[in-house]
């Protein structure tokens, strides 16, 4: 029995990664899980696209009795494996560990179909590593030794249906393909997940002994589901804004009931979940408060666009709390009241739905929100704190690759990161008066200042491109509002990061 991939696509909301948490639920329940691994764009572990194959092996270890040795074997032989191309990845520690293990199969490892789950592949990083995981996935598949299953899900973006529909790998192997937005059976699902969620209210609680045993009506249901569109993810934002343990959880039923009316003929697909949005943010109490909300829900907008080391920072609550001035303990109290729509763990915040980012950004759909929602804003506000609590109390030097202590390349590293980040902060933000100030006095770097940086202990193979585009990024910042900086060309810039790449390898060389 060949092994094979499903892709489930649909529209944001339509319930994709709930039913591919609940078939891995059963699934595993069944002894036939492989392994799962549930992209998430604000979460820098989980939106990384070079951690998927790593993760689904190491599961895969579990699975299989016997693979681990053989996985081992692959990576002594070749230990630069992991960051090899993805094709590789998967040929070297998946398809020939398991065909190796197939040869002499213990007896309680029979060859039956398992169930690999990749849920928000359009939530990973950069939509060419999307596509190259996919293209490793269809080219493994025909080579497994064991007959694995593939659900890959996510949103129909242009280029996955690019590749499902034209790419050679994908082409050759059989691929199913669902469009849940088209589900007939959405509602009836829909009914079921509201039933199960009401009657955990109704047990759970601290409420629930004042809770008629017969709540909801069955009518309230049907409403619900009516105006669900087909879309979980209204009937999910509905079951947490009435779950709340600080209000009465009837009341706040009735409050959505009457507040939102039946979805209109001709009306858009969201607007129902448009208007449920739009319902709890004006259960904030004052404009200023919802404008720092909004602020809050800004940085985690900016950070979902960042690299990972910023956004698992930027996502934090003291980070938060720092850039806008707060105390601690701020943010906590501050988003109380849309705690339907973004959830606090550990000290961190996070969305709970990107569709949210869809909603704010959209001035048909968000109307007077999208004022206060504004990512210039917040990338000023970023840029000072950086260059204040980053920066400046580093030890670093107005010069921007030129740092006081040469010996310590962990701090030189960190510098060049937090360099990166005001950069790209600059590029896209206001500038206020402290940042005006310091750009004007800032050292620009030429090739000449090439001898005083350590670049020894960093893959400058691999980070060149990216610090040719940091420096674009600052140096077009610096010209766009410091009057007397003239642009470098491209070429100098260049000269630089050339040079500083010379300077490395000539180092490498005499360690």
């Amino acid at each position: 029995m060949p092994a094979s991939a499903f892709w489930l696509y649909g529209g944001a909301g339509v319930g994709k990664s709930a039913l591919a948490q609940t078939l891995s639920e059963k699934f595993h329940q069944n002894e036939r899980l492989a392994a799962t691994f549930f992209f998430f764009r604000n979460d820098g572990l989980r939106n990384d696209g070079n951690t998927l194959i790593p993760t689904l092996v190491l599961q895969l270890v579990s699975t299989f009795k016997g693979l681990g040795p053989l996985v081992e074997e692959r990576i002594h032989a070749n230990p630069d494996l992991l960051t090899k191309r993805h094709q590789s990845q998967i040929q070297e520690l998946l398809v020939e560990p398991l065909r190796r293990l197939s040869v002499k199969p213990t007896g309680d490892q029979i060859p039956r179909p398992r169930l690999i789950v990749i849920d928000g592949l359009d939530e990973c990083q950069h939509p060419e590593v999307q596509c190259n995981l996919l293209r490793a996935v269809a080219s493994a598949i025909p080579r497994m030794a064991y007959p694995l299953r593939f659900l890959i899900t996510s949103r129909p973006e242009p280029h996955i249906v690019r590749l499902f529909n034209h790419d050679h790998a994908l082409q050759a192997i059989t691929a199913d393909r669902y469009n849940l937005s088209n589900d007939p059976d959405a509602d009836m699902d829909i009914r079921i997940f509201l039933d199960k969620e009401f009657d955990e209210i109704r047990r759970c609680h601290c409420l629930s002994r004042y809770l008629p045993p017969y709540w909801p009506d069955k009518r309230s249901i049907s409403l619900l589901v009516e105006r669900s569109s087909g879309h979980f993810i209204y009937a999910a934002t509905v079951i947490r804004y009435i779950q709340s343990e600080q209000h009465r959880p009837d009341d706040r039923l009735e409050f959505v009931l009457q507040r939102l009316q039946p979805p209109q003929e001709g009306d858009q697909p969201y607007t129902q979940l448009d208007s449920l949005y739009s319902l709890i943010f004006q259960g904030v109490e004052s404009s200023d408060k919802l404008e720092k909300i909004c602020l809050v829900l800004g940085i985690l907008y900016v950070s979902s666009h960042s690299g990972s080391m910023e956004r698992a920072s930027y996502s934090k609550c003291r980070t938060i709390e720092g850039i806008l001035g707060m105390k601690a303990g701020d943010v906590i109290l501050l988003l109380s009241p849309i705690l339907s729509l973004v959830a606090i763990d550990y000290e961190e915040v996070r969305i709970l739905h990107k569709s949210l980012f869809d909603f704010l950004l959209d001035p048909a759909r968000s109307g007077h929100l999208l004022i206060a929602f504004d990512p210039a804003r917040v990338h000023g506000l970023a840029a000072t704190y950086t260059l204040k609590e980053k920066i400046l109390a580093n030890r670093c030097s107005v010069s921007l690759f030129i740092v006081l202590d040469y010996s310590d390349l962990s701090f030189l590293f960190k510098a060049i990161f937090e360099f990166s980040s005001f950069a790209r902060h600059c590029r896209f933000g206001y500038h206020n008066d402290i940042l005006k100030e310091y750009l004007r006095d800032l050292e620009v770097p030429y090739p000449k200042c090439i001898e005083k940086v350590p670049f020894i202990a960093l893959e400058m193979n691999k980070s060149i491109n990216s610090l040719r585009l940091i420096m674009s990024q600052f140096f077009r910042a610096l010209s766009r509002d410091v009057c007397w900086f003239q642009m470098p060309s491209s070429s100098s810039i260049d000269v630089f990061c050339e040079g500083l790449r010379r300077h490395w390898e000539v180092s490498r060389s005499l360690c």
